[in-house]
């Protein structure tokens, strides 16, 4: 491998474990020890222990933020999330169906269910795109953690699309408002007023 200087083990391509082959009874002799391998990094001089192709130290992390505004109890469980992609896919992606379900009453759409949560937004003229986006995240994290036709058990990629949405979801129905309103809560009192007048005519 470039640029790894690697010792110990031989490869099986046949049974992709590690396990021991031969060698003495009670002994442990890499000579005889097959798929786990310790290389060395030609430049930074670091370890990295190898179970056949796969990497298991250091442990690698996705590298996943959640975005600003972001309710804190709703990041919690992103992170908690994203520490966890790389091992469990599937495990993630019932995470994020949680962070949803604690998105709810920051939107003031706490129904008795994550379905009807999002039931109430849609009657509220929720963004088709939105309740999509609303409806992956809650499918596909039921399906994680109940047998069914989405198995994630082994599907990083499409668990990373997740929290692109819930970044997504929180940026449509929190930031852009906030923002939108800090703009409108910033214009003259005259014009304020003006505005409301107007609105307040066609009431």
């Amino acid at each position: 491998m470039a640029g790894l200087m690697g010792g110990g083990a031989r490869v099986d391509g046949r049974n992709p474990e590690p396990t021991i082959s031969g060698g003495a009874s009670g002994q442990f002799d890499l000579n005889f020890v097959n798929n786990l391998n310790l290389t060395q990094c030609f430049s930074c001089k670091r370890h990295t222990v190898w179970v056949f192709d796969k990497i298991v130290w250091p442990a690698t992390l996705s590298i996943i933020a959640p975005t600003d505004d972001m309710p804190q109890d709703v990041r919690d469980v992103f992170l908690e999330a994203a520490a966890i992609v790389d091992a469990s896919p599937r495990g993630a992606a019932a995470l994020l169906r949680l962070a949803v379900e604690r998105l709810m009453p920051h939107l003031d759409a706490q129904a008795k269910n994550i379905n009807a949560s999002i039931g109430l937004l849609v009657a509220k003229g929720l963004d088709p795109k939105i309740q999509k986006a609303l409806d992956v995240l809650r499918v596909i994290g039921n399906e994680a953690v109940h047998p069914g036709q989405i198995d994630l058990k082994d599907d990083k990629d499409t668990a990373l699309k997740l929290f692109d949405l819930v970044n997504i979801i929180v940026q449509a129905l929190i930031t852009t408002p906030n923002h939108i309103n800090s703009m409108f809560n910033s214009l003259p009192p005259n014009a304020l007023a003006g505005i409301q007048k107007r609105d307040g005519n066609h009431g």
